[in-house]
């Protein structure tokens, strides 16, 4: 079963919309390279298995991430009772396809919206069962090295 729907080429990218599942919402999806179908598949079936243990992780780097830019500008820290609370403040809003082919291991790279920082939003970055990167959308690429963690990294 397909679960990218709607597809349409806009700018030698491919764009649709896949359902995600822990946010029962409906998003975007860009595909970067329209050769890279089956491998959006892949991507999209990912982003739908998101172990408990990688939610919990993306929750506290989420909570980590919205309480250092609240101390930033000055404004109270948050205090969550249940840590996937978090997730009520957040909104994802596109699922990002890097242009590569099937036999690459699949990832979840997402821009969202977040209560907290409604100029930049907050990216998240999954590749390999390990959350990489959660902060300010930078536009960050999915495929690079985090093993050296940047300071604005909530991961």
């Amino acid at each position: 079963m397909k679960l990218i729907k709607n597809i349409q080429i806009k700018n030698e990218e491919i764009e649709g919309r896949v359902h995600f599942c822990l946010f029962r919402k409906d998003i975007d999806v860009m595909i970067e390279d329209p050769d890279c179908l089956e491998y959006a598949e892949k991507c999209a079936n990912y982003l739908n298995e998101l172990n408990d243990d990688l939610i919990t992780h993306l929750c506290n780097s989420s909570i980590e991430y919205c309480n250092s830019y609240l101390e930033a500008i000055g404004e109270p820290k948050k205090k969550f009772q249940n840590r996937r609370d978090v997730l009520s403040l957040i909104y994802p809003i596109l699922l990002i396809i890097p242009g590569l082919g099937s036999e690459y291991d699949p990832v979840v790279h997402l821009e969202l919206n977040c209560e907290w920082e409604v100029e930049h939003g907050m990216e998240w970055i999954i590749r390999k069962d390990k959350v990489l990167y959660v902060g300010a959308f930078n536009g960050e690429d999915p495929l690079r090295d985090f093993t050296q963690k940047d300071t604005w990294n909530f991961a």
